[in-house]
């Protein structure tokens, strides 16, 4: 069983998670709709006014996608090590990145390199997942649940990177694109495993009444 300190944790990094994308969703939206009141009412705003817009909303958004990534990171490490070890994990991910950072004068490339590590863990839990291995800890049941929240949040860490590192590479779309499968993917799995699966558990009662 899972301990309550174990959930604890994972509820609080999920509600984390999603505080934070809803902020920056908010974000979007609201400067969305500045951007379609400007170019109405503010005569030579994509000429005179865009690029301070830019760097009025990167300002904005910048602490929470800092913020993002590092809850980001924290809940992948957690699969694989448990509390003690954790905590040792997600520093050296921490300061791995933020030495990058210093030494490259770039913080975009210090969490780039954070997301990397994030992701060959991931990597390795999805593919013990997979394997069926006992490594990595779930809240949920059934292989294809978890393949799905691996593959679902190595999905997230791929997008993350993609805004990080790609925004002007010619690898972003195809990066992207990878992204949104794997999301997709996990998704599918997440919330449709039992109609998927190829062999389905018996329910005891149904086992004892067919007896």
């Amino acid at each position: 069983m899972v301990d309550v300190a174990h959930r604890r944790w994972d509820f609080a990094l999920t509600v984390m998670t999603v505080v934070l994308l809803a902020s920056v969703g908010v974000q979007s939206f609201l400067g969305t709709l500045y951007v379609w009141w400007a170019q109405q009412n503010v005569p030579s705003w994509d000429a005179a006014g865009y690029s301070s817009y830019v760097a009025w909303m990167n300002t904005i958004a910048s602490p929470q996608i800092v913020a993002l990534v590092v809850v980001m990171g924290l809940c992948v490490p957690k699969r694989l090590f448990d509390r003690n070890k954790l905590v040792g994990v997600s520093l050296a991910m921490v300061v791995a990145g933020a030495a990058v950072a210093v030494a490259t004068g770039a913080l975009a490339t210090g969490l780039a390199v954070y997301l990397l590590l994030a992701g060959l863990i991931q990597v390795a839990v999805v593919a013990m997942t997979v394997a069926g291995a006992r490594g990595p800890s779930y809240l949920t049941e059934g292989r294809l649940t978890k393949t799905g929240s691996g593959l679902l949040h190595l999905g997230f860490i791929v997008f993350a990177f993609v805004v990080v590192s790609l925004q002007t590479s010619r690898f972003m779309l195809p990066v992207f694109a990878l992204s949104a499968v794997l999301m997709v993917a996990g998704t599918a799995l997440s919330f449709y495993a039992g109609k998927i699966a190829f062999r389905r558990q018996v329910p005891l009662a149904h086992a004892e009444s067919a007896e």
